[in-house]
């Protein structure tokens, strides 16, 4: 897990480049799996038929899916409740950096 003490400080110039609310959620929903991984649970998914047996992933398939989305959709609404322009972030969808 990501400890306080290790997150990029944010300045002001943060509302001067865009910013991907898919990659934030992302990085929020690793954290889980992070902490999912620590006490050696595993979520289930209507796709675990599927799963390779050598993965090892905590969140998959739907699961992980309907997480990620939820988690963006808060980073939207905070954005937006925060009087944030939606020009300002680029939503559904990866920045290909993370």
């Amino acid at each position: 897990m990501v400890e306080k003490s290790e997150l990029p400080i944010i300045g002001a110039d943060i509302l001067e480049k865009q910013v991907y609310t898919r990659d934030i959620a992302a990085q929020i929903v690793e954290n889980f799996e992070n902490v999912l991984e620590e006490q050696d649970i595993t979520l289930t998914s209507p796709e675990d038929d599927e799963k390779e047996p050598d993965n090892a992933a905590r969140l998959y398939g739907s699961t992980y899916c309907s997480l990620l989305d939820v988690t963006e959709a808060i980073i939207i609404q905070t954005l937006e409740q925060a009087g944030i322009s939606h020009d300002k972030y680029i939503a559904d969808q990866f920045s290909g950096n993370f």
